[in-house]
């Protein structure tokens, strides 16, 4: 299981190694809903006298709740135990270069409620955004009547190179954004705590917990959408790098003085792959081609992908193509990682992947070496929500699970929380 917190796996203390196995019992609630005692201890591997000594203070805290009985073998009925998710809710944002998206979770991760705004595709200053997320979340909570007080959390996905110890949008190139300081920018409006990071590492999260990465250890989960980029899981450890910048794999040049991308490179997979790649493609294949809708990327790819699909000679070609330039880059990027599964997705993956995926592993075979391919796994993402503010209130929501005992009781609120 992925996640943000990790043991000094040096010399761990006893407090450590408490919010470690306390963790993972929160953890196994989450995932399955309910378990009993026993099966806590049979899922973690930790004794029933540490599991339930960690149940009682968790019960104290209000953090869990027995939810019913089950009968047993000849012995006492067997309480059945859940996060009670009506402590609190947590928020996913999604900054996108076109929308922000706003979605409200409860501590469970169910959906409660969404809103987002619409953006012009145009730069936009630091401060504007700002005070649209601000304006955005107090409509969310507002709509769906939801104190404030009770957000436990916020998760914000900014798109480029994002420096989450600092809070520091490194680099937005459509924005024009260099070395901004955003958190500080949106700590000074939101009172309340804020986690920050690109949506790349908030999307392989959500695969990792809740779609085709669940119980992998070592995967890829790749975005093919208006930008391109990779989030990386290595022995079950989301991988950040040195500066946060692991993942960002569009920016591989595959062509030396190729195409120019919008990160000042030329050559780089994004402009290839990327949904303006793939129309450029098809500029260069049909310039007066009827799938050309302008000012609609996502119109544009959807006529391809239809065309394709019934056999359009052109809209092929640009298949083709594509399929080219991505197992180029896959094929590197298997050999390099050896992962045992690949996710491609986002808003590309979903309209094209139908009618690329076959032709793309076939190239990938023939490129890649063989072990690695033989081990990896590849697959079109099946998330059914929002994936990047999932994860964002994922990685929210467990840093107040696991930080939640220096806190006060919660039970006290329960009739305070949307249902």
């Amino acid at each position: 299981m992925i996640t943000r917190s990790s043991l000094d796996k040096s010399q761990p203390t006893t407090r450590d190694i408490r919010k470690a196995n306390r963790l993972q019992i929160l953890h196994q609630l989450l995932l399955r809903k309910n378990c009993s005692r026993l099966e806590l201890s049979q899922r973690t591997g930790l004794s029933s006298a540490t599991v339930a000594n960690l149940i009682a203070d968790l019960m104290l805290e209000g953090l869990v709740i027995e939810v019913g009985m089950e009968a047993s073998q000849g012995g006492r009925p067997i309480a059945i135990l859940a996060i009670n998710k009506s402590v609190g809710v947590c928020v996913g944002i999604d900054v996108a270069e076109t929308y922000l998206h706003f979605d409200l979770y409860n501590l469970v991760l169910e959906n409660l409620g969404e809103y987002q705004i619409d953006l012009p595709s145009s730069k936009k200053e630091p401060r504007e955004i700002v005070r649209l997320i601000e304006a955005g979340f107090d409509e969310l909570l507002k709509t769906f009547r939801c104190p404030k007080t009770k957000v436990v959390g916020v998760g914000i996905s900014i798109p480029g190179p994002f420096e989450h110890s600092t809070g520091v949008s490194v680099f937005a190139p459509s924005w024009g954004w260099v070395n901004v300081n955003l958190k500080a920018m949106l700590e000074e409006e939101m009172d309340i705590p804020l986690y920050m990071d690109n949506p790349l590492k908030f999307n392989t999260v959500a695969e990792a917990w809740f779609g085709a990465g669940l119980q992998v250890d070592t995967m890829v989960a790749v975005v093919l959408g208006t930008g391109v980029g990779a989030g990386i899981v290595i022995n079950g450890e989301l991988f950040h790098g040195a500066s946060n910048t692991a993942g960002e794999w569009g920016h591989s040049v595959i062509m030396a003085g190729g195409r120019p991308c919008r990160c000042g490179s030329r050559g780089c997979l994004e402009a290839y792959i990327g949904a303006p790649g793939i129309l450029q493609t098809l500029k260069e294949i049909d310039p007066e081609s009827p799938f050309l809708i302008l000012n609609d990327q996502t119109r544009s790819i959807s006529e391809i992908a239809s065309a394709a699909q019934k056999g359009d000679s052109v809209a092929l070609e640009v298949v083709k193509k594509t399929a080219f330039f991505l197992s180029a880059g896959l094929s590197s990027l298997i050999n390099v990682i050896n992962p045992e599964l690949v996710i491609i997705g986002s808003w590309v993956a979903k309209l094209l992947g139908p009618v690329l995926m076959a032709e793309t592993i076939q190239l990938i075979q023939q490129q890649s070496l063989t072990q690695p391919f033989n081990a990896a796994r590849f697959v079109l993402s099946d998330m059914s929500r929002n994936p990047v503010t999932l994860g964002a209130a994922t990685l929210v929501l467990e840093e107040f699970l696991v930080n939640s005992d220096r806190q006060p009781a919660f039970a006290h609120i329960e009739d305070t929380i949307p249902a």
